[in-house]
């Protein structure tokens, strides 16, 4: 594999509920506010054009780290699949998870998704945890770490459990001379820390002890909204607490946390008219590692 695209947080609505449903148009104006603008159309045409500039950059495979929809509806699990294959990419090529916006309809809607409307990416996107997608010398972990929540909440959850099933995917020695990386939604740590407990992911030292054991294991994600590079911080301290540090020039650990920016936010065109730049990144494969393209 030669290069990696990374979508987050597309948000698709329902293009079809028109002034039917008047409970769904007010939920789903409630959770954009002040964020995004609900555009069904748009979000549809923002995310077409993002895997549009995925091919054209020459990505031999997509990820999509959650947030696919606005409240997990049927319909908008149905509309996104719909945009994904008209695409035409490689049904293999596409490795999704979902975030704490695709679990608010229901508990089970990620896996009626995956049995329904997505059910031609299922075999690389995200089911029990310790799934595994091989791609040439790059082994993918997409994880599911969302919860059935009210809206007021947008957690996610890192079990114990979830920890274990990854780390006997690390330490198998068929994957010893492979880029690893983990695909989630929430990261593990988040920028404000009064937002933790409502927005943050909860197991999170979980993710930073598998981060501090396993150099070789890089994580994409979503959730934030915004790029986010940081490398792996620890302590000589026997036992000490793993941390993390957003990276800078003056930093010669390499990056091993990457997050995207969402594909749903901005403005469709420039100030000018024309068209705006998608919202994804790119990253090349080098030596076991995730090198970014730019940002």
């Amino acid at each position: 594999m030669r290069r990696i695209a990374h979508l987050s947080d597309v948000h698709i609505l329902d293009a079809r509920a028109g002034t039917r449903r008047a409970r769904y148009r007010f939920t789903t104006k409630l959770v954009s506010i002040g964020q995004r603008a609900p555009d069904p159309h748009a979000r549809r045409r923002k995310l077409a054009r993002a895997l549009r500039a995925a091919k054209e950059h020459g990505a031999d495979h997509v990820v999509i780290s959650g947030d696919l929809t606005e409240v997990g509806e049927d319909a908008e699990f149905e509309q996104f699949a719909e945009v994904l294959h008209d695409a035409k990419l490689p049904a293999g090529s596409v490795t999704l998870v979902p975030g704490n916006h695709d679990a608010y309809t229901n508990g089970d809607g990620w896996a009626r998704a995956m049995r329904g409307p997505l059910a031609a990416f299922a075999a690389a996107s995200a089911a029990a945890p310790g799934k595994v997608v091989e791609r040439d010398d790059v082994v993918f972990l997409p994880l599911d770490t969302t919860r059935f929540q009210t809206i007021a909440w947008s957690g996610g959850v890192f079990t114990k459990e979830t920890a274990a099933a990854v780390e006997r995917r690390l330490t198998d020695p068929a994957f010893r001379h492979r880029a690893m990386v983990l695909v989630v939604h929430h990261p593990p740590f988040h920028p404000v820390r009064a937002m933790r407990w409502i927005d943050g992911l909860r197991g999170a030292a979980n993710v930073l002890d598998l981060l501090a054991r396993h150099p070789r294991l890089q994580l994409l994600h979503g959730h934030l909204h915004r790029i986010f590079n940081h490398i792996v911080a620890t302590s000589s301290a026997v036992g000490a607490a793993v941390g993390l540090l957003p990276k800078t020039d003056a930093t010669d650990a390499p990056t091993r946390l990457f997050g995207a920016p969402a594909t749903c936010d901005g403005p469709e065109h420039d100030d000018d008219g024309a068209e705006s730049a998608p919202k994804l990144r790119l990253y090349d494969v080098a030596d076991g590692a995730l090198q970014p393209l730019c940002g």
